[in-house]
């Protein structure tokens, strides 16, 4: 995260940790995220895949949102396919999972714009199709 120089300039007069402890946010608890793609599409041509897809990415990694939200779980993931220059259906698929975890028009055209600068403008070009089609933007003519 960037630091203005102003607050990295000011003293630390040992309040750090107790600013720190009391805006704490309370304990979130998990919810479990219940996935059967993997099972559905390659149950029989590749149970461990499946099983790995559904029970351990979405069942374990997914469901510490706790941790870690789901709305920002969904953030970089977007973020990682699209450097990654995967902009096929599962790119689509996350970019309509982020909607539903609260990932807004903006936020998503900001997240496209920042990865267009560190990981390629061609694959932000092609997010953006995806993104504008989840969230309903009619095509430039």
């Amino acid at each position: 995260m960037v630091q203005s120089e102003a607050a990295s300039a000011q003293p630390d007069n040992g309040n750090a940790a107790a600013i720190q402890a009391s805006t704490s946010a309370p304990a979130k608890k998990a919810v479990k995220i219940v996935q059967t793609a993997g099972r559905q599409q390659l149950g029989d041509f590749a149970p461990d895949f499946a099983r790995y897809n559904d029970d351990i990415l979405f069942g374990e990694v997914w469901s510490k949102n706790d941790v870690l939200s789901l709305h920002d779980r969904s953030i970089v993931t977007v973020s990682a396919l699209i450097a990654q220059g995967i902009t096929d259906s599962s790119l689509k698929y996350h970019i309509e999972s982020a909607k539903k975890n609260g990932v807004t028009k903006a936020e998503m055209a900001e997240i496209i714009t920042q990865v267009g600068f560190y990981g390629g403008w061609p694959k932000a070009w092609a997010a953006f199709r995806y993104a504008k089609e989840v969230y309903q933007e009619p095509a430039a003519k």
